[in-house]
C-alpha cells in the first residue's frame, strides 16, 4: 500500500473518532444513552476497545514521555488544593451533591474513567494522525483541541442567557475554564501522551464526585482559578520538556519561574476573597462623589476585633454591611447609648441627607485606606447596580 494511501486512512481513522466523541455531546443522543444506566460508559468502553485492538497505532515522537504522568498527578492535586484551601479561608464549603456513599463512588468511577480516558485517547489518536500526515501539523491540533472545549460547552445554558451580564459570568466561570483546561490537556497529551492527561482530569474528577465536602466559590473566584491555573501550569509543563535532562540550571529557573508565578495568582486570588488583612472593593453608585467615583476600587483594611472599633472616629470612611449588599459612607457622628454601646452615624459625601439607619458594630467590615481610580470600571458591566437598601440615602 502506498504511502498517500496509508496517509488518508489515518486521516479517515481519526475523523471518525472525532465524530464518536463529538455526537455523545448532542441533545438527542445524549438524552438516549443517559436514559440507560451505564449505557453511555459502554460506548466508551467500545471506542477504547477499537482503538487498542483494531486501528493501527499512532504516536507523536516528542519528548516528553513518562515524565509528565508525575507533572499530570501534581497537576490535578495542585488544582484541588487550590480551590479547597481558598474555600476553607472563606468558609465556602458545601455538602456534595453526589452520591458519596460506596455504591455512589463505584458507579462515580465506572462512569469517569472510560469517558476521560478514550476522550483522551482520541485526542491523542487525532494529534498524531495530524502530526504523520498534514502539512500544517499545528494548526490541526489547534482545530481538534478547538472542537474538544466545544464538546463539553453547554450550548443550551449558553443559548439561555438574557442579559450582558449573565453571558459575561458564564463565560467567566464556565467557558473560559473549559478552554484552558483543554490546552493544558492538549499540552499532557502533545509531550506525554494519554496517561498524564488522564491522570490530571481523572484526578480531578474524582474528588469532585467522590468527597463528601466540595468548594462552594463565587463565580469570579472559581473562573480565576478555572483560567489562570491551566495558563500557569501548561507554561511550566512546556518548559520543562524543552529545557531537557540537560540543562539543569533552565530547568531550575523554571521551577523557580513557576512556583513564583503559581504563588502570585493565588496571592492575587486569595487578596480579591479577603483572605489577607485588607482587601478591595469596587464602588458602584456615586454618593462618595467626588473623593470616590463608580468604578473606582477601596482598599479596605479589616476590622475583626472590638477594640478597633472602639477607636473609629468622625470622618473616616467605613465599610458596612446591609442585608447583602456594601455601603462605602463617611462616619458623620459616633453614638454612644447610657450603657456605653457604640455605633455610628453615616452619610455619603455626595448624599444631601445622613443614611437614616445607624450602623452597628458587628457590620462593619473595615475601614478605606486607599482609593485606586477607575480599575473596577470591568466590575461595573458584570454587576448590575444593586438596589440602594432601605435607610440608605443615595442621591442621583
Amino acid at each position: 500500500m502506498s504511502k498517500s494511501s496509508t496517509e488518508k486512512r489515518y486521516i479517515i481513522y481519526a475523523s471518525l473518532l472525532l465524530i464518536c466523541v463529538v455526537m455523545p455531546s448532542l441533545p438527542y443522543i445524549k438524552g438516549r444513552l443517559n436514559s440507560v444506566p451505564l449505557l453511555m460508559s459502554a460506548y466508551w468502553c467500545v471506542i477504547i476497545g477499537i482503538i487498542f485492538f483494531i486501528l493501527p497505532w499512532l504516536y507523536i515522537p516528542t519528548k516528553g514521555d513518562k515524565y509528565l504522568v508525575g507533572y499530570g498527578f501534581s497537576g490535578g492535586i495542585i488544582f484541588i488544593a487550590l480551590q479547597f484551601v481558598t474555600a476553607v479561608m472563606m468558609k465556602k464549603l458545601a455538602a456534595s451533591p453526589y452520591d458519596t456513599s460506596l455504591f455512589g463512588i463505584m458507579m462515580n468511577i465506572i462512569t469517569i474513567f472510560p469517558q476521560i480516558l478514550a476522550r483522551e485517547m482520541v485526542r491523542q489518536y487525532s494529534f498524531a494522525g495530524a502530526y504523520k500526515t498534514l502539512r500544517y501539523k499545528r494548526v490541526a491540533i489547534v482545530a481538534i483541541t478547538v472542537i474538544f472545549c466545544l464538546i463539553e460547552i453547554n450550548f443550551g445554558s449558553l443559548l439561555t442567557t438574557k442579559t450582558v451580564k449573565d453571558l459575561s459570568i458564564y463565560t467567566i466561570q464556565t467557558v473560559a475554564p473549559i478552554i484552558t483546561r483543554n490546552i493544558l490537556m492538549s499540552v499532557l497529551v502533545f509531550y506525554g501522551g494519554v496517561l498524564p492527561s488522564v491522570v490530571y482530569i481523572g484526578i480531578i474528577q474524582l474528588f469532585e464526585k467522590c468527597f463528601p465536602v466540595l468548594p462552594a466559590l463565587s463565580w469570579l473566584i472559581e473562573g480565576s482559578i478555572g483560567i489562570a491555573f491551566p495558563v500557569i501550569y501548561g507554561t511550566f509543563v512546556v518548559d520543562h520538556v524543552f529545557a531537557g535532562s540537560s540543562h539543569e540550571i533552565t530547568d531550575r529557573k523554571s521551577d523557580i519561574k513557576y512556583l513564583v508565578s503559581l504563588l502570585l495568582a493565588t496571592a492575587f486570588v486569595w487578596f480579591n476573597v479577603g483572605v489577607f488583612p485588607v482587601y478591595p472593593s469596587v464602588i458602584l453608585t456615586g454618593s462618595m462623589e467626588p473623593l470616590i467615583m463608580p468604578g473606582d476600587v477601596v482598599l479596605v483594611q479589616k476590622i475583626e476585633k472590638e477594640e478597633q472599633i472602639n477607636t473609629l472616629t468622625v470622618g473616616e470612611i467605613i465599610s458596612f454591611k446591609r442585608g447583602n449588599i456594601t455601603i462605602t459612607h463617611r462616619i458623620k457622628k459616633v453614638l454612644k447609648d447610657k450603657a456605653g454601646n457604640i455605633s455610628f452615624e453615616t452619610k455619603g459625601d455626595n448624599n444631601s441627607a445622613a443614611d437614616e439607619n445607624k450602623v452597628e458594630p458587628n457590620d462593619v467590615k473595615g475601614i478605606v485606606i486607599k482609593v485606586v481610580p477607575k480599575i473596577g470600571l470591568p466590575a461595573l458591566i458584570l454587576r448590575e447596580q444593586d438596589k440602594i437598601p432601605e435607610g440608605v440615602v443615595d442621591k442621583k
